[in-house]
């Protein structure tokens, strides 16, 4: 479930942009790690998407910021916001971006959980394939 609220230390955070969901890891106002292209003057190029760090303004670009709230099974496997937050900056500057397999939500999850999984891709796949 996602909600808005003010983000703390190591939460994943999303906002919307009409067709998707945009998911990074918040560490503070001036420092989240997400995909996106490493310039803010490129158009969004999936080739040149990369992990890096920005302000917080700068990630919602006007949007509204949603913060995780976890079940109880999520809070089981969740890792602590401090090994969150290593293991974005872990991967800055990593790029193999790909829209099935490697994108923002996969990101945040491999963060979180320490798996790579995208609820947004999983739900196009029920939707084409009927759940198969």
């Amino acid at each position: 479930m996602w909600v808005e609220k003010t983000p703390s230390y190591g939460d994943q955070i999303r906002v919307n942009r009409g067709f998707y969901s945009h998911h990074g890891i918040y560490a503070s106002k001036d420092s989240v790690f997400h995909f996106a292209p490493p310039g803010a003057t490129e158009t969004l190029d999936p080739s040149k998407a990369r992990i890096i760090e920005t302000s917080l303004e700068e990630f919602l670009k006007g949007g509204i910021l949603q913060v995780r709230c976890y079940t109880e099974e999520e809070l089981k496997r969740k890792r602590s916001p401090k090994e969150i937050v290593a293991c974005a900056k872990s991967h800055l500057g990593e790029g193999n971006y790909d829209i099935v397999s490697n994108n923002c939500e996969h990101f945040s999850n491999l963060c979180a959980f320490g798996t790579k999984e995208s609820n947004q891709v999983q739900a196009v796949f029920s939707f084409l394939f009927g759940g198969k």
